[in-house]
């Protein structure tokens, strides 16, 4: 099962209480409805969970059983709706003379009737990717007037506003970061596929942290062999034009160490000298030396 289909799955299953929130949801879920003469109303749906939801409330809140049509064309199946109904059909007319300014409040009766709507609209015409791969959700409207409606009730919750790109007639409001797609999900009241999109957010975290703390270890190693190579360089090329003998005894002691023990880090070499000295100290050394092998054109 897709993660956009457990969202959908866990928004129609959530019981609504009030009358007022039942219509709201129903408005929400027939916001991409054609509506024509006779106050008729057709909707074509993807998901079938949420046509067996508005043939319900249909049915039992506007006594309006409507003709159910199964359509198949190649692998993508979808399922339409087709009945008459006055109320419905003011609603449409009036998402599509919206504007923004325009007053909303006569829609909703209670506190909770907003995320009823939303929850409608995106078990109706919204997807969510799967957060393995990406943080995308879209709501795809038909017109600007009803997608203007959708992102007003939206935006009342603070949600970052999202990117409105017009695409095959229709309007698409996409969400494109994680912490707006939570607050959309969360708002929604679906609240198992917030967890799993916490859980998936929290292995990438993991994931990543660990990649970086690798990429970082990978870097210094190759950064102290680096170094490693250019201090033996160094002191090979005084050993051999007998300058290392003319040299102070700690640099003549530090480069011997050096030799010795190649593949150590400069922490591990201040760790080698009797007695133990800093790390700063041995870098000061090593500096000198590759300086007096510079200055000689040694290397």
């Amino acid at each position: 099962m897709s993660f956009s289909k457990q969202v959908k799955d866990e928004l129609n299953a959530i019981q609504i209480k009030g009358n007022c929130c039942k219509k709201s949801f129903l408005f929400g879920s027939l916001i991409s409805s054609e509506h024509g003469e006779n106050r008729r109303i057709s909707v074509k749906l993807s998901d079938e969970a949420t046509a067996e939801k508005i043939v319900f409330l249909l049915c039992s809140i506007y006594k309006c059983e409507p003709t159910v049509t199964s359509i198949k064309r190649g692998c993508f199946k979808s399922i339409q709706l087709e009945f008459s109904s006055k109320k419905i059909s003011e609603f449409l007319s009036f998402a599509d003379s919206f504007s923004e300014g325009k007053p909303i409040d006569g829609l909703f009766t209670c506190q909770h009737c907003r995320s009823a709507f939303v929850r409608g609209a995106f078990c109706a015409v919204g997807s969510v990717s799967d957060p393995q791969k990406c943080y995308t959700l879209e709501l795809r409207i038909p017109n600007e007037q009803r997608a203007e409606l959708l992102n007003n009730i939206i935006s009342e919750w603070g949600i970052l506003p999202p990117s409105m790109t017009q695409r095959k007639g229709a309007i698409g409001l996409f969400y494109r970061n994680e912490s707006a797609i939570e607050d959309f999900i969360t708002a929604c009241g679906g609240s198992k596929s917030l967890f799993s999109f916490y859980d998936v957010l929290i292995e990438k975290n993991v994931r990543n942290e660990e990649n970086r703390a690798t990429n970082c270890d990978a870097r210094n190693i190759l950064k102290s062999v680096a170094a490693a190579a250019v201090h033996i360089s160094a002191i090979e090329s005084l050993a051999s034009s007998k300058v290392l003998d003319d040299m102070p005894r700690e640099l003549q002691i530090t480069a011997k160490l050096r030799i010795e023990h190649p593949d150590v880090n400069i922490g591990e070499l201040a760790a080698l000298h009797t007695p133990p000295i800093s790390k700063s100290g041995v870098n000061h050394r090593l500096i000198r030396i590759v300086d007096e092998a510079k200055k000689r054109n040694l290397i």
